[in-house]
């Protein structure tokens, strides 16, 4: 699943700050109505062309009422294990002409069906709505647009010594965003070939996701006298993003040639030694230590995950196999803490048995295909079980081209990766009306993603599924097959799929990411 990784790195790009917007006066006159202003940006990872940002600002009348609207279009191309990959992002936001946000449409490509978002602001609630689904919160008539930082650098440009905090709502995130900006002293910066002297300035962000946890990420940027951001570095796990503001033809160099950064192995977590036939094993101790504080469920505890804080940054997390190698009608564990779970009897939630815009229950296809599994001779768990084989069948071919598709996107390649593979398990057993949802953790590799002849342990982001038997949320993994899921895996988060689900994994693996070392403490096979 580092397609995720990608997709992570992609939805930061806006918070490279626009670089499309100019001062914006007091009094509204008909000049600026009827201007607007349009700006390119070249992105670039070691030095080599990977996509592009286009930022326009327009001014318009709605009704009436005077509003700013911008128009976003970013794009990223680059390889993943030598395969092209490509993903599309288009945001189109209105504010009022003061600064506070109106409504977004947020579009992504990742090759499959396109995935748009909408949301729309009226007096103090927010809905949130995609093409199966409609969510409606509680919201602050004044919180300002995405546009807001930038406009507020160019009304007044910072000066070295200088701390400010802005506060927006950036709707590629799903988040409201605290960005608190530190002016450095000016430096001599090369852009393209000409050195500049430009202010240093490095901002926090803090992102709280909507009805979610609060992540942060740090970027620097460099200003010119004016407050026009004139190049930005975003750090990723040894990967840095770099945005330069460019003529369009400039920007547009990336689709001249073929990709040619290679991320396949971004995300990968070095292991201190190889674990002996993980499929097998019963029980793994794993202890992990992060750069910052651990938060509450930042590795959740389950039936088969248990936490144990050994200090302010470090964690023994012990994961059970859930694996069933004899094929019994239920579990086959020996976890003394499953009965108590039993006992708590975790109820489903609506959207882990609904259609969302990656799952169509009501495909043809695809309730053809579940029908290959007779689900009313067997229990709910067998049913699991026979899926799992199912879809492990079914997707053929491996691929790593498409970044998000539908399970009818799947059904119709029978190709891709881990994601593929979790969207497609889902969609099956809610069609067999038993809850499921999606597990974004690390999994084990003994080998290097990029050369599976290269031994080199190491964890690495992986997607799978957890289903609710027995009032018991189980894990399954497709793209293995075993009858359950291993031992050999950490668990990070949940999700239904659900219209905040994308942007919800990105906040997830932003507290992760770069972040962890993992070091193997003990495996115990069975006798």
């Amino acid at each position: 699943m580092r397609d995720l990784h990608i997709i992570l790195l992609f939805f930061l790009i806006p918070l490279f700050l626009l670089t499309g917007c100019r001062k914006i006066d007091t009094v509204i006159t008909d000049r600026m109505l009827q201007s607007g202003s349009e700006f390119w940006e070249q992105l670039t990872i070691e030095g080599k062309p990977v996509g592009f940002q286009r930022t326009a600002l327009s001014f318009e009348d709605i009704n009436g009422q005077p509003v700013k609207r911008l128009e976003r279009q970013s794009r990223l191309s680059v390889l993943r294990y030598g395969n092209s990959f490509d993903v599309a992002l288009n945001v189109n936001s209105v504010s009022r002409i003061e600064g506070s946000f109106l409504s977004a449409s947020v579009q992504l490509n990742g090759g499959g069906e396109p995935i748009e978002t909408t949301y729309q602001t009226e007096n103090d609630q927010l809905t949130i709505a995609n093409s199966s689904t409609q969510t409606t919160l509680s919201w602050k008539q004044n919180i300002p647009g995405p546009e807001t930082l930038l406009c507020e650098l160019l009304n007044t440009p910072m000066k070295s010594g200088e701390i400010r905090q802005i506060t927006f709502f950036e709707p590629a995130m799903h988040s409201l965003v605290e960005a608190t900006l530190t002016a450095r002293q000016p430096e001599q910066v090369n852009i393209n070939g000409v050195m500049k002297n430009l202010l240093r300035i490095e901002v926090q962000n803090r992102l709280e996701l909507l009805q979610a946890g609060i992540q942060t990420v740090a970027e620097t940027l460099w200003t010119d006298s004016g407050g026009h951001i004139i190049r930005r570095e975003l750090p990723l796990e040894g990967q840095t993003l770099l945005a330069v503001r460019v003529p369009r033809e400039k920007a547009l160099e990336f689709q001249v040639e073929k990709p040619s950064v290679e991320l396949g192995n971004l995300g990968v977590i070095p292991l201190n030694s190889s674990i002996s036939q993980p499929h097998r094993a019963t029980k793994i101790e794993f202890i992990v230590k992060t750069q910052k504080e651990l938060t509450t469920n930042q590795f959740p505890q389950t039936p088969f995950q248990s936490v144990e804080q050994i200090d302010k940054k470090s964690a023994k997390i012990t994961v059970l196999s859930a694996v069933n190698h004899n094929h019994n009608h239920n579990m086959n564990i020996n976890n003394p803490a499953l009965e108590q779970f039993k006992q708590d009897k975790v109820e489903a939630k609506s959207e882990d048995l609904m259609s969302n815009q990656l799952i169509n229950l009501n495909d043809p296809q695809l309730i053809k295909l579940a029908d290959r599994v007779d689900s009313e001779s067997l229990t709910p768990y067998q049913t699991a079980l026979a899926l799992e084989q199912l879809v492990h069948n079914t997707i053929r071919k491996t691929s790593f081209s498409i970044a998000l598709a539908s399970s009818s996107d799947v059904l119709k390649s029978q190709s891709g990766d881990c994601t593929e593979f979790a969207v497609l398990f889902a969609a099956l057993c809610r069609v067999k009306k038993i809850p499921a949802r999606i597990t974004l953790g690390l999994v084990y590799t003994p080998f290097s993603p990029l050369n599976n002849e290269s031994e080199q342990a190491g964890m690495v982001f992986h997607l799978w599924n957890e289903v609710l038997i027995d009032g018991v949320w189980q894990p399954f993994d497709a793209v293995l097959a075993l009858g359950g899921a291993d031992a050999a895996r950490i668990k990070i988060t949940d999700e239904s799929l659900a219209e905040n689900s994308l942007a919800s994994l990105c906040h997830s693996l932003l507290g992760v990411i770069g972040q962890i070392q993992i070091r193997l403490e003990k495996s115990e096979l069975p006798p």
